[in-house]
């Protein structure tokens, strides 16, 4: 009898053991060997836009530590622009850390624009109050230096901030347009005509 019974108990065990990694293999649920999965790409920007230190083979690679927010996700896929934008950011500051809770793009780089228009070092302060007090950007300049013209440098900001947009999306096309029309230049007969 403690023969069966052991032979039986083998037979269980083997049971219990296999049948998740079946299950597993053939779409069934099989929450005992679970393995983490990778994450899904999702096509989005993974870097922080800062190179690290190390070097692999002479090139250097780039910090994947946290997801971009989309604002600073549609600025690095712009290199004149991401140039640009980086240049105004307070020192101590990402353009993920910079951009994150604005509405969109055109605010954020106006607000750049206004604490560096202002000549102050006010951008944080512009920052809290259009992301987590919900003001306006004329608001916040008001409430960083009761003495601006708020409307006068808001409307400048935004006009600066529209020209940085269209600058780097125009550049774009217009460097693709300027190898197209040599081609057209040449194909048909250069400088002859």
């Amino acid at each position: 009898m403690g023969f069966r019974w052991t032979i039986l108990g083998v037979v269980l065990s083997a049971c219990l053991t296999l049948t998740p990694a079946y299950a597993n293999s053939h779409g069934g649920p099989a929450a005992a060997t679970q393995h983490a999965r990778a994450p899904k790409a999702t096509g989005k920007p993974t870097t922080t836009g800062k190179p690290t230190s190390g070097t692999t083979s002479g090139s250097t690679s780039t910090s994947t530590s946290s997801q971009l927010n989309p604002i600073a996700g549609k600025i690095s896929s712009k290199p004149q622009l991401e140039a640009k934008i980086t240049a105004m950011l307070p020192k101590d500051m990402t353009l993920n850390q910079a951009s994150m809770g604005f509405k969109n793009q055109g605010q954020f780089i106006a607000a750049l624009h206004v604490s560096r228009n202002l000549g102050c070092d006010c951008f944080k302060q512009l920052q809290t109050d259009m992301t987590k007090k919900n003001m306006s950007l004329g608001q916040a300049i008001q409430d960083v230096k009761k003495t601006a013209n708020s409307t006068v440098e808001a409307h400048r900001a935004e006009t600066e901030a529209n020209d940085d947009v269209k600058s780097a999306t125009t550049s774009a096309t217009s460097t693709s347009t300027g190898k197209n029309n040599k081609k057209k230049t040449t194909t048909h007969g250069g400088g002859n005509q």
